[in-house]
């Protein structure tokens, strides 16, 4: 198809330019990159309609549909008493702003800021349609490869901008001074540091994913050349350790390393889960995972003692404090769903009624988000929707669970799409965990990212479980003129197998760099 290309690189240049410019929280950006994700992923949906015909009658996509028209509905003008039949207490405030200022036959939203509604309701759409189009043309295992590359490329830079604020303090936000919100902390191109956490436990593991497929053909090679050699050469095991597959595996490393810098408590927590999730769901040896483990830890250690741990420790000495705070937030915020328990005050409004319900925060400080999405968006959208919302998102996750532990236990051999389906469920479970104790969501980057993760996790899924073996496709080019046979044992304990030929050949190679340098010394 003609149009394929172009939706194709609208799609790799939204992903690659909207964490830029302060993650496009402006207004008139967020504007432009949803206008252009409506077009792309709406002209896609029309001339492919009839491929995705089943797909948009199916419960997951109608969920968000019908959250999309109750947001719709929400924001468009409605007479008074069905406003009063829909939301008594949003009736009520009306008639009595009417009454003040002696005006009749009034006509109002369901929403306290329609306008916003309306932009959230047209926002959620361009998201759908770039799900839809984006998942499906993720089904080329070269179009998944591209978009971890970009997502890989974009987070170190981000990491490493956010380094270079957390060792120079005096370094702002792009042309934004310093001391606008948390100074000396990494923080990026985005200016609230748990939002710039939450993008990056999205990027990291798909860095580390995107490492592990690119080292499989590598890995393939080494275990043949042990098996013919008995013993592999200095030169394989410096091939091996200087591989192009380094760069994502230290691109991930460095995102840890900028996270932790951020001081972000609830990213640095999220992270620890995702790295204990995504090492129990890869299908690797525990020798193997140990030393993963080691050698991260070694890195983030290292490079961390340099900068300094003490700043990131001292935020930690207020967890409990910030967290009663916190829930104290959350309990006085619920006021609101309980006036308006079905239909909710709108998309976007929270902001605006927050003054009149918190009372027991002080006047001078404004919370314009409840720092729980879970908990605004039920204030927002009412219980029946928020309750639609929950039901989609947690059978979603439960079913995209339940294929990644049955491809486990049934797969023959450690395949890129597996892989690419663990990474990005574990970049989407830390984009849902951290929402429960900040407004991350409310960053047009951070959604995006997570609605990709999600069209990457759903083609990766829908990948075959299992193929055969060919020394054409899967083994690599060796100067034997003969190729590789593998026989149905080592098919069988393929995966083992590379992953225990990379765990020995790091070791052997740190061991004999260590024998160089004290030699070196000797002399």
């Amino acid at each position: 198809m003609r149009l394929k290309q172009p939706v194709l690189l609208t799609f790799f240049f939204i992903l690659a330019t909207i964490p830029l410019i302060f993650g496009a929280r402006h207004p008139l950006v967020h504007g432009l990159y949803s206008f252009c994700l409506l077009i792309a992923g709406g002209i896609w949906l029309v001339l492919n309609f009839a491929e995705n015909k089943k797909r948009l009658v199916s419960f997951n996509s109608l969920a968000p549909l019908a959250i999309i028209i109750f947001i719709v509905v929400s924001a468009l003008p409605l007479p008074l008493f069905l406003v009063r039949l829909l939301s008594p207490v949003r009736a009520e405030n009306l008639a009595a702003a009417g009454r003040i200022a002696q005006l009749h036959d009034l006509v109002t939203s369901l929403s306290y800021y329609a306008p916003g509604s309306m932009f959230y309701a047209i926002y959620g759409l361009a998201l759908f349609f770039f799900f839809l189009a984006f998942s499906t043309l993720l089904r080329s295992a070269e179009n998944r490869r591209r978009t971890l590359w970009i997502i890989t490329i974009v987070g170190v830079f981000e990491a490493v901008y956010g380094l270079l604020q957390a060792t120079n303090p005096a370094l702002g936000v792009l042309w934004l001074p310093s001391d606008i919100s948390s100074r000396g902390c990494a923080r990026g191109t985005i200016i609230y540091r748990n939002q710039y956490a939450a993008f990056l436990n999205m990027c990291w593991p798909m860095a580390f994913v995107l490492g592990i497929s690119l080292y499989k053909p590598v890995l393939t090679k080494l275990e043949f050349l042990r098996k013919q050699k008995n013993k592999l050469s200095i030169a394989d095991r410096i091939e091996f350790l200087f591989h192009k597959a380094t760069v994502p595996f230290w691109s991930g490393a460095f995102m840890i390393l900028a996270l932790i810098f951020s001081r972000s408590r609830g990213g640095i927590v999220v992270m620890l889960i995702l790295a204990g999730l995504m090492i129990f769901l890869l299908p690797f040896s525990r020798r193997s995972k140990i030393l993963s483990i080691s050698l991260l830890s070694l890195f983030i250690f290292v490079y961390g003692g340099m900068i300094g741990f003490q700043v990131v420790t001292n935020r930690f000495m207020f967890f409990y404090n910030s967290a009663l705070f916190r829930f104290h937030l959350w309990f006085v915020s619920l006021a609101m769903l309980k006036d308006h328990l079905v239909t909710g005050i709108g998309m976007g409004s929270y902001q605006f009624l927050s003054p009149v319900y918190l009372k027991d925060v002080p006047d001078r400080v404004w919370f314009d988000h409840a720092h729980n999405e879970y908990v605004e968006m039920a204030i927002e959208l009412g219980l029946p929707a928020m309750l639609l919302f929950m039901a989609w998102l947690v059978r979603g996750m439960t079913g995209y669970w339940r294929q990644i532990m049955q491809s486990e236990k049934t797969a023959a051999e450690v395949q890129s799409a597996q892989i690419v389906a663990i990474g990005a469920f574990c970049g989407i479970s830390g984009f849902l965990l951290h929402a429960a104790v900040d407004f991350i969501w409310r960053l047009p980057a951070n959604v995006i990212y997570a609605v990709a993760l999600l069209a990457l996790l759903n083609a990766a899924s829908k990948q075959k479980k299992s193929y055969k073996f060919t020394s054409t496709s899967s083994s690599p080019p060796l100067a034997s003129s003969h190729p590789p046979r593998i026989d149905s044992e080592a098919q069988t304990n393929e995966p083992k197998a590379l992953v225990n030929s990379y765990g020995l050949s790091i070791s052997r190679g740190c061991r004999h760099l260590v024998n160089c340098y004290k030699k070196i010394r000797q002399r």
